[in-house]
């Protein structure tokens, strides 16, 4: 039987299949479970976000260690001016509406997918719902999954975009999770960044 060609996929935290589609003038290599983009070049990504730094990250994760860890990663690297973190879904569309009705700026939000109370596409889904009644752009969501991602999940975040999953259960070392995140972070925050003006 041949072997299939693989190649580390940023989100799923592994080496996976991939397709090679034609996108934007040029062939793209995505991941066969999530959609990633393969070729994305951690050097740029850092450079380009160097000046970036995102107003407010919401973060809802109901693993209280989990939560604090990557709040205290996206306070550290200066990757948030400020996180607010939350036990689940419900808690964080209270903040998220709060904030709308107040014109203070969310820039990123981050979602574990199974949460008590209120689980991550449910939050998700009240997300797109506000924003359609405040008239305001979507903010990217980090969908967070111990699971690999599925064709369900991929339809749920085309319908959520801009959206992107990690897979968090791949990692036993919380340094590499880390970094995963990290890099993660630097690639939304870089693809969502307004035009500079001039």
């Amino acid at each position: 039987m041949p072997s299939v060609e693989a190649k580390y996929c940023l989100c799923c935290g592994e080496d996976v299949p991939y397709n090679t589609i034609f996108r934007g003038g040029q062939n793209q290599e995505t991941c066969q479970y999530c959609g990633f983009v393969l070729d994305i070049k951690k050097e740029a990504i850092k450079k380009k976000v160097e000046t970036l730094t995102a107003d407010c990250i919401l973060l809802a994760e109901d693993s209280p260690l989990t939560r604090d860890i990557i709040k205290a990663m996206l306070l550290q690297k200066k990757v948030a001016k400020s996180v607010l973190a939350f036990n689940d879904g419900q808690q964080l569309v209270s903040e998220f509406t709060s904030r709308l009705t107040g014109h203070a700026p969310t820039s990123l939000v981050i979602l574990d997918l199974q949460m008590p109370v209120m689980d991550g596409i449910t939050t998700a889904r009240i997300i797109r719902n506000l924003e359609e009644k405040f008239k305001i752009t979507r903010i990217p969501i980090l969908f967070f999954s111990a699971h690999k991602c599925d064709e369900p999940l991929k339809k749920q975040m085309a319908l959520y975009s801009p959206a992107v999953y990690l897979n968090k259960g791949s990692d036993t070392d919380s340094d590499v999770l880390l970094e995963r995140v990290d890099q993660l972070m630097s690639y939304i925050l870089q693809k969502n960044a307004p035009p500079s003006a001039g």
